[in-house]
């Protein structure tokens, strides 16, 4: 125990109840949002906002911005809650709320529309802007060795214990952390810090972590040409057989070859953001607005621009170079479910990285040892089974991946119907909960798909779901 409390992670976390003594002066409370501007329908849900505090261990406290979402079509009261956290490092998760899977969609006049796809369909979701200086949180440390993968999971850790003290309703509640690129190294570091710090069941009941996209090891270039090479000699023999276009993809070719998505359009304005292909432009115009960041609880004495993501934080950010696969071996060794997802067209980090990492592992054996699709299916209008992607397992089940057709970097962004069935499928394997099940009828015509698409070699069922893709006839696979 002594051990314990001497540790790097949970040093800065006993000072947590002295950070927390500023919170009633510092307005860190509970803090329900009545009402946003611009907002086209009315939620049947409830959300709060406000300020986390933390500390990354090196002195002072930090005020992290979060939002919660709860739940619209489960029980708030019993559902899940789940940590959804970007990457970059300095991307906003708040960005990912009014982007990717919140329940609000920001709409070129700046006005936020309903999500169809929204998470909190299925759980109550918790968006937290890290680290300093991020999105809506207040301006970052001053000292460059905050900013470093050790520091940001003290100060994650510590937020997340002050939203337990915050809500105390979500104590022992089933606990789940998900996100995309670089949050493949906060997440795994978070878990851990949360398993090595023994934090009981009844506080931090963490069941699960689902990482799409993620950057999990050193990066490895020879890996990445491989899977740039693979993708784009299918993408140039179809479209080349097509004759409708020659694609010749080359490394001075970014400016307009969209990296999160290779078959998507580049949005490129310099003088907006400087992010290639990223058209945020919406959601800035919206968290920049004084009512908005008024009606959020933000701390108006406190002069800020928000922006997607924090060049500087970037920049100065010491990306430590670990191997994340001990990590994710730790947590199926607790009994924490690891999903890792990806997005089959994307450039910036092509499904090489995740393969290399996982290849490493010995995979599970199959009963039908040739079936390796999975399928998806939504109990919505208008969506049968269809051939996901492809899929392995490991260590008996408990880390799984999973590929995306159609989907590049952000997957919920460019299938939302498959990242809400991600969410829904890992739900039902790590809670064994009816409520999140889908499609429990169709279990023999799922075995028939599955078996008829196995016939085929595993690679040639890819490199054909990707070329359709690419010639835009995603939604008949």
């Amino acid at each position: 125990a002594q051990a314990q409390l001497e540790s790097p992670i949970m040093r800065p976390v006993l000072s947590l109840a002295l950070c927390l003594c500023c919170c009633a002066l510092a307005e860190c409370q509970r803090r329900r949002v009545e009402e946003l501007p611009r907002l086209l329908f009315r939620p049947n849900f409830t959300q709060y906002s406000g300020y986390l505090t933390s500390s990354s261990g090196s002195g002072g406290s930090r005020r992290l911005f979060y939002w919660l979402v709860e739940s619209s079509h489960v029980d708030a009261a019993t559902a899940p809650l789940v940590l959804w956290m970007n990457g970059g490092p300095g991307c906003s998760s708040v960005g990912g709320l009014l982007m990717t899977n919140g329940p609000f969609l920001a709409n070129d006049r700046a006005e936020l529309e309903r999500n169809d796809f929204a998470w909190n369909r299925l759980a109550n979701v918790l968006y937290i802007d890290s680290p300093s200086g991020v999105g809506l949180s207040e301006p970052g440390p001053t000292d460059p060795t905050e900013l470093n993968d050790n520091a940001t999971t003290r100060l994650n850790l510590g937020a997340l214990l002050h939203f337990y003290s915050l809500f105390p309703e979500y104590r022992g509640r089933a606990f789940y952390i998900a996100g995309e690129s670089y949050a493949g190294i906060y997440i795994p570091l978070l878990a851990s810090a949360i398993i090595e710090g023994g934090h009981r069941p009844g506080l931090i009941n963490l069941k699960g972590i689902a990482v799409g996209n993620g950057l999990h090891v050193p990066f490895d270039r020879s890996a990445f040409e491989a899977s740039r090479r693979a993708l784009t000699d299918a993408l140039g023999a179809s479209l080349g057989r097509t004759k409708i276009y020659s694609v010749k993809v080359q490394n001075n070719s970014m400016r307009t070859l969209n990296p999160y998505n290779i078959v998507q359009p580049c949005y490129y304005e310099e003088d907006v953001s400087g992010y290639p292909c990223l058209n945020s432009t919406a959601l800035v115009s919206y968290l920049n607005d004084k009512a908005a960041q008024a009606a959020l609880g933000l701390n108006d004495t406190v002069a800020r621009e928000y922006s997607i993501c924090h060049k500087s934080v970037f920049h100065a950010y010491k990306q430590l170079k670990r191997d994340v696969l001990e990590d994710f071996v730790r947590m199926a060794n607790h009994s924490v479910l690891v999903l890792l997802y990806h997005g089959a067209l994307d450039y910036l980090f092509p499904v090489g990285i995740t393969q290399q990492l996982l290849e490493r592992l010995p995979p599970d054996p199959d009963p039908l040892s040739s079936q390796d699709v999975w399928l998806y299916c939504l109990n919505e209008p208008g969506y049968g089974l269809q051939i996901g992607g492809v899929q392995r397992s490991y260590l008996g089940g408990r880390i799984k991946y999973r590929t995306v057709i159609g989907a590049g970097h952000s997957v919920a962004t460019d299938r939302p119907e498959i990242g809400l069935q991600l969410l829904q499928d890992f739900l039902a394997t790590s809670a064994s909960d009816a409520r999140f099940e889908s499609c429990p009828t169709e279990k023999a015509e799922s075995a028939s798909i599955a078996a008829n698409a196995a016939e085929q070699p595993s690679a040639r069922i890819a490199i054909a779901a990707l070329c359709i893709c690419a010639l835009g006839f995603r939604d008949r696979i």
